[in-house]
């Protein structure tokens, strides 16, 4: 796999490429002008693209590959303008090597990735018209009462750890029941089970 690491911060690019190296095949620049070069002449499957390097034109318009923001102050609102414009991914510029790599793997295999919180602000923030008293589980997906019960706290956007307090139950079990949802509804993340569940009780 092809990226980019796209920052005018040296340190940052160097730090990205300890990271990375070896798992992938990096270009490094420093412009967006050499970003533009690289993407015209290459094909790349993902750029990680320093907030400081983005306006808001540029996402949409690099259309050939996909675009992850990371930034040194990330801002959740900023973070749902920059998703809305087309990046595939938004992080702190210093998340951890681990979440960096999974984040990269993530948004490489064709999904978007945003940190835990994000993605619970983003779940209720269009979900909130979900009834959280559907007690029905769709039939066509033969969804058993708790599973159904589980799939729409993920749609209120809660996280495992809540959804297990408010049905008491352990937050492995939590786990076994979201992974069993997902086969039924076919689904991948959890946002796309929230929008599932919209799409059920409204």
């Amino acid at each position: 796999m092809t990226i980019v690491t796209c920052s005018a911060n040296a340190s940052t690019r160097e730090r990205w490429r300890q990271i990375l190296q070896g798992d992938h095949q990096l270009f490094e620049v420093s412009t967006v002008a050499e970003l533009k070069d690289v993407v015209k002449h290459q094909e790349i499957e993902l750029i990680l693209l320093h907030r400081s390097m983005v306006d808001m034109n540029l996402i949409s318009s690099i259309t050939e590959s996909r675009c992850f923001v990371l930034s040194d102050i990330p801002d959740d609102n900023e973070a749902v303008l920059l998703l809305k414009s087309g990046a595939v991914g938004y992080a702190n510029t210093y998340v951890s090597p681990v979440r960096l790599k999974e984040a990269v793997n993530t948004a490489i295999s064709g999904r978007v990735w945003v940190g835990q919180k994000l993605m619970q602000k983003i779940i209720r923030g269009t979900t909130q018209d979900i009834d959280p008293k559907s007690t029905e589980p769709p039939p066509e997906h033969k969804l058993s009462g708790r599973e159904w019960e589980v799939a729409l706290l993920v749609g209120q956007g809660m996280s495992n750890l809540e959804i297990a307090a408010e049905l008491n139950i352990s937050e492995s079990t939590v786990k076994a029941h979201i992974g069993s949802i997902f086969k039924k509804t076919n689904t991948e993340s959890r946002l796309q089970l929230a929008l599932y569940v919209k799409t059920q009780t409204t």
